[in-house]
């Protein structure tokens, strides 16, 4: 995956710096938000503090960063880009500069910041700052669209091209960020990636409070940025890897384990933990555990030179595992569904996804076709207690979506509610028509 990412980041770079021989009409939207002009690379610690008061006494900027993830443990930043209505900047975090002024405006309440996909974009001040702290005020204008009647996940591209008409060039996300002097080319996408932002923002956040749905996209925007997001949590980290719902008891307590070990390991040798050993690699060990160092010579994927250095590091956390008590809890695995029970929890993400249509908002951002399945099953147990106590736990009751899906599903499952934009009802546990 990094030797892929590294050819397509070359192909990329090459292609950005081949087209500076060629001449390029920039064309900025006239618009009272949409800074025009060239954005200066600010290289100088006088430079960034002055970029720093204006953007303080603008009240709101956009922001994004251009990274490198596929090298070391922690992305490389590469560049930061800012704008007012008035002005676009361009930072160059390779340059001998303290950032943590920066870091502690965006972590500053009293200052609006607007992202797009902004998620990586905001962890550095929760790793930067600590101490529980993390980014504040910052509207995504992603989520926001998503709240508006438009696609979530869209790109920025797309969502600039519908409401402004304007095609931004090609993404230059997979380029060689780190390498200077940088390209005209690769100056001018930095820049329009934020150039946009704050009429953006302007035009979404109408059409959000006219639907009534700011207050959701903003909750949905500060979980985007909570500390607790970011960081490896060792209790939480390994339900991250695909397949890991499958395991038993005492293959969880491995991954458990084995995900502690490579993120350990892969932090001292400043690489990404996935680029150390894949996911799939550590699943393959949870599901048949390895209990001495001789027999992982048959572990299919695992690079040698981890298992020459790791091996025993590897077997201990295997074994240790195996001995906890989290290896012989029950009850562990994860619930897999009878071919009725999809089908029902299939037809209740289908009235999902028609409640969300109705409210302008996207089902994607509410909840997934797994959890309604998850949901449907608590719900069906009755008056468990366990199970009304999972059921409230649910991302889906929770926040912002227990009021604009989570109680209203609830209520229509259990038919204490109509809905008039609903053409079918739930009866006997799948969709109906009401006359039937």
């Amino acid at each position: 995956m990094t030797s892929w990412r590294s050819a397509h980041r070359s192909r990329n770079h090459d292609s950005a710096h081949a087209e500076d021989g060629t001449a390029h009409e920039v064309r900025v939207l006239d618009h009272p938000m949409i800074a025009a002009g060239a954005a200066p690379l600010i290289n100088e610690q006088s430079a960034l503090a002055t970029v720093i008061e204006q953007l303080r006494a603008a009240g709101s900027f956009a922001y994004d960063t251009e990274f490198i993830g596929e090298l070391t443990y922690h992305p490389l930043l590469c560049v930061i880009q800012v704008a007012t209505t008035k002005q676009v900047w361009l930072i160059d975090p390779m340059a001998d500069l303290d950032l943590r002024g920066f870091w502690e405006l965006l972590a500053d309440d009293a200052v609006e910041k607007v992202v797009h996909a902004g998620q990586q974009d905001v962890e550095p001040v929760a790793r930067i700052l600590g101490g529980g702290r993390g980014a504040r005020n910052v509207v995504d204008t992603q989520i926001a669209a998503g709240f508006a009647g438009l696609a979530y996940p869209v790109a920025l591209s797309k969502l600039v091209l519908e409401h402004f008409g304007v095609k931004l060039g090609k993404g230059l996300t997979f380029t060689h960020w780190d390498q200077r002097p940088l390209s005209a080319v690769q100056l001018r996408y930095a820049a329009d990636d934020v150039r946009y932002l704050p009429a953006l923002w302007d035009a979404l956040r109408k059409r959000v409070e006219a639907l009534g749905h700011k207050d959701w996209a903003i909750a949905e925007c500060e979980e985007m940025c909570d500390p607790t997001q970011f960081g490896f949590n060792p209790d939480t980290y390994y339900h991250r890897v695909r397949g890991s719902a499958t395991l038993s008891a005492g293959g969880l307590a491995v991954l458990r384990e084995l995900t502690i070990w490579r993120n350990t390991a892969a932090r001292a040798a400043n690489v990404p933990a996935r680029a150390l050993v894949r996911d799939e690699i550590l699943l393959d060990l949870a599901r048949s555990p390895i209990k001495q160092v001789e027999k992982l010579d048959r572990v299919r994927g695992l690079p040698r030179p981890v298992e020459q250095e790791h091996g025993p590091a590897i077997v201990e956390a295997t074994l240790r595992a195996l001995a906890s008590p989290m290896a012989h809890r029950t009850g562990t695995r994860a619930h897999e569904p009878s071919p009725t029970e999809r089908f029902r929890a299939d037809s209740l993400f289908s009235a999902a996804c028609a409640l969300c249509a109705a409210r302008s908002v996207d089902v994607a951002l509410a909840t997934s076709r797994q959890e309604v399945g998850e949901f449907l099953r608590h719900v069906t147990a009755g008056e468990d207690a366990p199970s009304r106590e999972a059921l409230d736990q649910l991302h889906l009751m929770r926040g912002w979506r227990r009021e604009a899906l989570g109680l209203p599903l609830l209520n229509f499952v259990r038919g204490e509610s109509s809905h008039a934009h609903l053409s079918f009802v739930w009866r006997d546990g799948r969709l109906q028509s009401p006359n039937s």
